[in-house]
């Protein structure tokens, strides 16, 4: 399949959408647990995503599958294989952690989170990105555990869900693996 005419990356969510991401999900969804069931959440849906990504035969692990419009996900993101899916969950996933840990200490960063620095670089193209995204689970899970993490401390800002302190950024890791394994679900369908 030839490139499909997308949004370009970092376009963001249709209006109604982002709304509701910013006004609702933000500050009131990422709040309902704990660290320990976020981190636990993570972990499952990391298992669940090396499933999928197992499923699928090797030589059709860099086959592009656009997939129908999903909610969460921009539009520039929709034309992904099941490398770049996974790369791009490794990308954003060390970058979240990062925050993660910072913000636990106490501290705070200048860096300005922009959504199209996030796009899967083809890195696993030709290979598999399985051993190294279970790799990265197990490193996050180990990183963040014992780490202070509560609802409350500094913030950093997401540019779609608004200032997050360490618990939000933590609630977000496990929500965007969700999002992302309902779109390798819908790549596999569509191979």
């Amino acid at each position: 399949m030839e490139q499909p005419q997308l949004d370009k990356p970092g376009a963001g969510l249709p209006f109604l959408e982002a709304l509701l991401v910013r006004w609702y999900v933000g500050p009131f969804q990422s709040r309902k647990a704990d660290k320990e069931k976020n981190l636990r959440l993570f972990a499952m849906i990391g298992g669940r995503i090396l499933k999928e990504a197992g499923s699928v035969a090797e030589g059709a692990r860099d086959q592009r599958v656009l997939v129908p419009r999903m909610r969460g996900i921009e539009d520039s993101s929709r034309f992904w294989s099941v490398n770049e899916t996974l790369e791009h969950l490794m990308i954003t996933g060390e970058g979240m952690r990062g925050i993660v840990a910072l913000l636990a200490q106490g501290k705070t960063s200048d860096y300005v989170v922009d959504i199209a620095n996030f796009k899967p670089k083809g890195k696993y193209a030709g290979g598999d990105a399985r051993p190294d995204f279970k790799k990265f689970v197990a490193e996050t899970v180990a990183l963040l555990e014992p780490l202070p993490i509560a609802d409350a401390g500094p913030t950093h800002l997401h540019p779609w869900l608004g200032p997050f302190n360490a618990l939000q950024w933590t609630w977000l890791l496990a929500g965007h693996g969700g999002l992302h394994l309902a779109q390798l679900q819908a790549i596999k369908k569509g191979l």
